[in-house]
């Protein structure tokens, strides 16, 4: 398989990523709209789990926060968090189709 290939199945495989990283924030608002901080750190565990895997350490990292502040109960720490998480999706995106 040549790189140019591999660099399209990439490519894909990271749109598909992001759309469901996407699903996955905008869950996170909800969640926290309902002050169910647990199904917050759910969400937040499945991305920390995959967003290395597609080449986005960033998503890891904010996740792996998101989910560390639920289980202290910062709630405000948490809001932020999810709205830098969900901003930082946004941006990806935008990239990754520009390309």
């Amino acid at each position: 398989m040549s790189a140019t290939s591999d660099d399209f199945n990439l490519k894909n495989l990271q749109k598909i990523f992001l759309s469901i990283a996407e699903k996955k924030a905008k869950q996170m608002m909800e969640a926290i709209e309902l002050k169910n901080f647990d199904l917050v750190k759910l969400y937040a565990h499945q991305l920390k789990g995959s967003g290395g895997s597609y080449g986005f350490s960033r998503i890891t990292e904010i996740s792996s926060q998101i989910e560390q502040k639920c289980i202290q109960n910062s709630c405000d720490e948490v809001i932020k968090l999810v709205q830098e998480l969900h901003n930082l999706i946004d941006k990806l995106k935008q990239e990754i189709c520009s390309e």
